[in-house]
């Protein structure tokens, strides 16, 4: 027994004598596409036809990939620009110009050996427009065909970001003689309901009623879910706040006093540099959030030191630079900020939030990651006890062994780097944390040590849910999300 729809679609690929997409039944027969593939399951099911599927491979280019294509690649753009200049010009000169962009120019160019940098001035090497044509080129048969004629450059492009992996599945439906046929010779017209009229006039015993099955599953549903990263985040907040720690959350473009200053960081510190800070194009004529006495001590601090023998860095410390503003490149700028308030002693304090830092994109790498911070004090707080702290944290998120290693990291003294054993993973480093140095407590007026930590989330998150590539965080794939939630949902034992 065969419904009218079964009939017409058999009859089609009967005709038609090979195989048809869904798509082809669709223009012979004009029905739906999920009136088609509904019915094609049923057949299916009867042995009547046959589906011959494959995945096949493309690329799209991502919002990064078409911005480059439309107005120009940045290396491009800057060979361009380091031609007209004489072959050499400054990184302000750069950024000026080109914005963030001009961090990933500089990027490329110097991974392709084309330039060199000189006492922030860059110079050009060698001319790789070719090269840089060749992967443009890529980009415009990706954006019209789904592949580049040159396969050389994919990994290139994804690397970048300005491709993605599509893998796309193509079906046909092939006709199955044998069972079809018969079928077809033994065909009915059934219906599936009937009107007042043909139920008052009798004509309903003239035909034949299509049997209910009542064991057939209704259509799937997928309410809106969280997304798996959130989950993870929500487990780390609950931990914390069982704990006593109070989250506290603080301006991600900040000015750089909050981010390095008041921390101790030198102005000249290699990390303040252009290609590991995010700089705004945006001026202040006062450091906001910090009283003019505040910032006299952290002057003072950095030129000739304070007291319990403590040294400053030297020369002089310049306000205009404290000025400036940055995207944040840590949440202790965040946690740096509640100290200033002067909570009152015992404190446990954390902030979750994003921090940027200029970075090529890869599957572990991102310029924005999500980072928690925390800080605690205690009368008599010590290091052993900041240790005994974090220890409890780890062993509440679920793991069992943590260890501790010496390590330098410049606003504590002293500092560990944390391990978290991981089954089928070995020893995975996690966090860092230390006491504060005696130059930010003096500073902000404590004397009792403040034990503080930091870590970057989506990398644990990676390791303990299973997320191979850290852009997937940021995937719309609707199959992408749900297989992560289920993963987030038992490692973290919702």
């Amino acid at each position: 027994m065969i419904t009218e729809n079964e009939r017409i679609i058999l009859e089609k690929l009967r005709e038609a004598g090979d195989k048809l997409s869904v798509e082809e039944i669709q223009r012979l027969t004009g029905l739906s596409q999920s009136t088609i593939m509904a019915v094609i399951e049923l057949l299916k099911s009867k042995g009547a036809v046959r589906e011959e599927a494959h995945l096949l491979k493309k690329y799209i280019l991502t919002d990064i990939g078409i911005d480059n294509l439309e107005k120009g690649m940045p290396e491009e753009i800057l060979l361009d620009l380091l031609k007209k200049s004489g072959g050499k010009t400054t990184i302000k000169s750069i950024i000026d110009l080109m914005g963030p962009k001009g961090n990933v120019a500089i990027g490329e160019l110097k991974k392709r050996g084309a330039i060199v940098i000189e006492k922030n001035e860059v110079r050009l090497l060698k001319d790789v427009s070719e090269e840089i044509l060749k992967e443009k080129e890529a980009l415009k048969e990706i954006k019209e065909k789904g592949f580049p004629s040159d396969t050389d450059v994919i990994s290139s492009l994804l690397r970048r970001g300005l491709i993605e992996e599509k893998l796309e599945r193509k079906a046909k439906i092939a006709y199955v003689p044998q069972i079809a046929d018969k079928l077809l010779a033994e065909a009915k017209t059934y219906v599936t309901k009937l009107s007042s009229d043909e139920i008052v006039s009798g004509r309903w015993k003239e035909v034949v009623l299509k049997e209910y099955n009542v064991e057939a599953h209704p259509p799937s549903l997928y309410p809106g879910l969280e997304h798996f990263f959130e989950l993870f985040l929500e487990k780390v907040r609950l931990v914390l706040r069982d704990m006593g720690f109070k989250e506290f959350n603080y301006n991600f473009i900040l000015q750089e006093f909050w981010n390095f200053d008041i921390l101790f960081q030198a102005q000249d510190h290699p990390s303040r540099e252009i290609h590991d800070t995010f700089w705004l194009d945006y001026s202040s004529d006062t450091i906001l959030d910090a009283s003019p006495d505040l910032v006299e001590k952290v002057k003072r601090i950095h030129e000739k030191g304070g007291s319990r023998n403590i040294r400053g860095w030297g020369g002089e410390w310049r306000e205009s630079v404290a000025r400036r503003y940055i995207l944040r490149t840590q949440m202790t700028s965040a946690t740096i900020r509640a100290l200033s308030t002067r909570p009152s002693i015992p404190f446990r304090i954390f902030s979750i939030g994003k921090v940027y830092r200029p970075d090529q994109i890869d599957y572990k790498r991102l310029p924005e990651f999500t980072q928690l911070d925390g800080i605690i004090s205690e009368s008599g707080f010590t290091f052993k006890d900041l240790l005994s702290v974090l220890k409890d944290f780890f062993n509440r998120l679920g793991f069992e062994k943590v260890k501790f290693k010496p390590a330098y990291f410049p606003f504590t003294e002293p500092s560990v780097e944390g391990y978290v054993y991981m089954e089928g993973r070995g020893w995975v480093e996690v966090f860092g944390a230390g006491l504060f140095r005696p130059e930010i407590l003096e500073v902000l007026g404590y004397a009792d040590n403040v034990g503080a930590w930091g870590m970057g989330l989506e990398r644990l998150a990676m390791k303990l849910i299973g997320v191979e590539d850290i852009r997937l965080f940021y995937s719309r794939e609707i199959d992408v999300l749900r297989k992560h939630y289920s993963k987030a949902l038992r490692a973290l034992g919702e």
